[in-house]
């Protein structure tokens, strides 16, 4: 499954992506570095969307919560420049997997769910993509992220999601916890639809 789920996501990058997706200039608002890690915050200024981005990707790095807040909270503060200019609706994370913490909780909320069908690693009776967008949008998933907001004035008043991958916990990268039997969501392209009050 984690295979699949590469494949898939090369493909898409290198045959679908270049032909569909006009370049985007995108301004780089913010970096920290973390060892050989870089997480970075760029503003594409034509669509109005934040990107977070890990560099390199899975599996040589990874985003940590604190890593993720520190440069939230450092680009929504920030007065000189670069900095965030006019409003901007979206947030996009890029693959859940990039953030450990994150898919560990989207795993083990799912697991422990009477609602998702571990057998067929699907949700028993909705449609999956809103049964994670639904997880994800809890309020100590959304917290972590508009506490970093600070006094912005953003909100995030919906997620989306795109290419979900379901396999085992084997997958959910920096996992410690028990390897439960079972299909679980883990992965899966992620953005945050952000209001400004």
């Amino acid at each position: 499954m984690k295979n699949c789920c590469r494949c898939i996501f090369a493909l898409i990058i290198f045959f679908v992506l270049p032909t569909v997706c006009p370049a985007h200039e995108e301004r780089l608002i913010f970096s920290l570095e973390e060892g050989i890690c870089s997480l970075r915050l760029e503003a594409d200024d034509r669509d109005r969307i934040l990107r977070f981005r890990v560099h390199p990707g899975h599996p040589e790095c990874y985003a940590t919560r604190d890593g993720m807040q520190k440069v939230l909270m450092a680009v929504f503060s920030k007065t000189d420049l670069p900095k965030l200019e006019g409003v901007y609706t979206s947030l996009f994370l890029g693959r859940l997997i990039d953030y450990p913490w994150l898919c560990e909780y989207l795993a083990v909320s799912a697991y422990k769910d009477v609602r998702w069908d571990k057998k067929k690693g699907k949700p028993v009776s909705v449609d999956l993509y809103k049964y994670i967008s639904a997880i994800l949008s809890t309020r100590e998933v959304i917290s972590q992220f508009e506490d970093a907001f600070g006094d912005s004035g953003y909100t995030i008043r919906a997620i989306t999601l795109e290419k979900v991958c379901v396999g085992r916990f084997s997958d959910v990268p920096l996992y410690q916890g028990k390897m439960r039997p079972g299909k679980i969501p883990f992965d899966a392209l992620v953005w945050f639809r952000l209001k400004k009050r």
